[in-house]
C-alpha cells in the first residue's frame, strides 16, 4: 500500500470501470475526480473529467473509456462553498495488490480514518501510465 496525492493508471480503449463507494464521512461532502486524456462515458454523458460526489452520485457508477490512455484520480471535498483538493494532509492510500484498485482517501483535515473509500473494478487489465 502506498500514499499518493493522486493515482494514475493506463486504460485500454472501451474499458468499463465500475466505481463502488464503500464508505464516506458525513463531516464534509467527499468526491473522487476522474480525469482522462480521452473520453469517459457515464450513461449519456461524455466528458474527459468528472467528479463522483458521495452525497449526490449512486454508490456504484459504470464508466466507459473511449480511446486508450491515462486516467488520473484524486479526492476532493467541500468546505462550505469551496471545493478543496491536495490541501493539508490530503492523500490517497492505494492498494493495488489484486485486480481491483482500492483507494482510501483522506481530505486535508486531521484524522486517522479515511474520509472516502472507493473500489475500482476494470473489465480489462489496467497498467501503470507511460509518463508517470
Amino acid at each position: 500500500m502506498t500514499d499518493q496525492k493522486y493515482v494514475a493508471v493506463g486504460t485500454a480503449a472501451e474499458t468499463t470501470i465500475t466505481v463502488t463507494r464503500e464508505a464516506a464521512s458525513a463531516g464534509r461532502p467527499q468526491g473522487l475526480v476522474l480525469a482522462a486524456d480521452h473520453e469517459l462515458r457515464v450513461g449519456d454523458i461524455e466528458t474527459a473529467t468528472l467528479v463522483l460526489w458521495a452525497d449526490t452520485s449512486p454508490e456504484e457508477v459504470e464508466i466507459t473509456t473511449g480511446d486508450a490512455g491515462d486516467l488520473r484520480m484524486w479526492n476532493v471535498w467541500r468546505d462550505g462553498d469551496l471545493i478543496q483538493a491536495w490541501e493539508g494532509d490530503a492523500r490517497i492510500e492505494v492498494d493495488d495488490g489484486g485486480d481491483d484498485l482500492n483507494l482510501a482517501c483522506y481530505d486535508g483535515h486531521a484524522g486517522h480514518e479515511p474520509d472516502l473509500v472507493v473500489r475500482l473494478s476494470f473489465d480489462r487489465a489496467w497498467t501503470q501510465p507511460s509518463d508517470d
